[in-house]
């Protein structure tokens, strides 16, 4: 079962932190998350000491993700992505440190942009690369881990209001000058599953028959 960014929430509220055989997938664009337990997101969604300055740090404050056609050279596009991978770098190590039930997700997450950057860089400082083409690719690869981050429950209501208007910004700024479809932008989603486990005894029981 598939359920939006903006759900997950309402059916968590239905779903206890203890109640056993629900496992939860995260798909972010090229980033898939396995295996996050009942526990964890209930945790993701009251994180009491999520950094909600990760989300201008890796979004709103780097003019590399939506500002229009002004980086047309790769000597101009380089430095600022390579300082965003560096920053990625940074804030894994930091979110290791801490060790949170949530932060499992985020480091995910924060690698994944970090690979966006990395194939940008690559390909940028090949000679005679395609900067638009290139940078297209980078914000479509990035567009579904920034929306996961945009979409957080614990951001500040201003920073919120900051990041979408760039969001809607950056997609006006794809379509209409880095060659980009919208249907290449994917949203984030949850997939949710459900597995009853057989009581022990009958298990065995059925094994020796």
């Amino acid at each position: 079962m598939k359920i939006a960014l903006t759900e997950i929430g309402n059916f968590l509220s239905l779903v206890g932190k203890e109640e056993k055989g629900w496992s939860y997938s995260l798909h972010a664009g090229q980033v898939t998350i396995d295996g996050i337990s009942t526990e964890a997101m209930h945790a993701l969604q009251n994180d009491e000491h999520y950094d909600t300055e990760l989300l201008p740090s890796i979004f709103t404050f780097r003019e590399i993700l939506w500002q229009p056609d002004v980086f047309t050279e790769a000597a101009i596009s380089l430095p600022p992505l390579r300082i965003l991978k560096a920053f990625c770098a940074e804030i894994i190590v930091e979110l290791e440190d801490h060790g949170g039930a949530a932060d499992r997700i985020y480091i995910s997450l924060v690698k994944g942009i970090g690979k966006c950057t990395s194939k940008a860089i690559k390909e940028m400082e090949k000679e005679k690369s395609d900067v638009k083409r290139i940078l297209g690719n980078f914000r479509t690869c990035a567009f579904p881990i920034i929306k996961f981050f945009i979409y957080h429950p614990k951001n500040r209501e201003d920073y919120l209001k900051d990041a979408i208007n760039r969001l809607n910004y950056a997609v006006k700024i794809m379509l209409t000058q880095f060659y980009g479809r919208y249907s290449d932008l994917a949203d984030p989603y949850w997939e949710i599953k459900y597995s009853a486990k057989k009581p022990e005894k009958l298990q065995n029981k059925r094994l020796e028959q």
